[in-house]
């Protein structure tokens, strides 16, 4: 396996079955985008959506081993020459503790380094909603406002 170009690890206070949830389910992505994105399924892919509407992201379900492993598609929609890449995420239980990896390869396009500033926010968000049930937005949301609609 390559190394990734991204790699980030937390520790979250929750369950592998809730950490597996917040990362699989539609529903739970609304509560730490951090841009406030909702999501949608279809079949193995999840649609990220600003909230008026504009599709920034697909990710496709590439490989699933319950609790402990997800392989996704990463499908920027934001530009339209943006190339696919892969995130891999790693849930390992410890005591109380989720450690959660994740790892994104392939970012051939990534002129200003967004994509990593978007997973420490969305990981930020991720870790205060499992831990304190308090839904976690923040920054973002002028990015839309600079390109009046459509996503930098």
């Amino acid at each position: 396996m390559t190394k990734p170009d991204f790699m980030m690890q937390t520790y979250i206070r929750c369950s592998q079955d809730a950490l597996w949830d917040a990362l699989t389910s539609a529903d739970a992505v609304a509560n730490y985008d951090f841009l406030g994105q909702s999501a949608k399924r279809t079949g193995d892919t999840l649609i990220y959506s600003t909230p008026d509407g504009f599709e920034t992201l697909h990710t496709r379900e590439i490989l699933l081993d319950p609790k402990t492993r997800i392989v996704t598609s990463f499908e920027p929609k934001w530009e339209p020459d943006a190339k696919t890449s892969e995130v891999t995420y790693l849930i390992e239980a410890e005591g109380d503790y989720c450690k959660l990896t994740v790892e994104h390869r392939g970012l051939a396009h990534d002129p200003s380094g967004g994509t990593a500033d978007g997973w420490v926010r969305t990981l930020s968000g991720l870790k205060t909603w499992l831990e304190t049930g308090q839904p976690m937005q923040f920054g973002g949301d002028h990015l839309w406002d600079e390109h009046e609609g459509e996503a930098p």
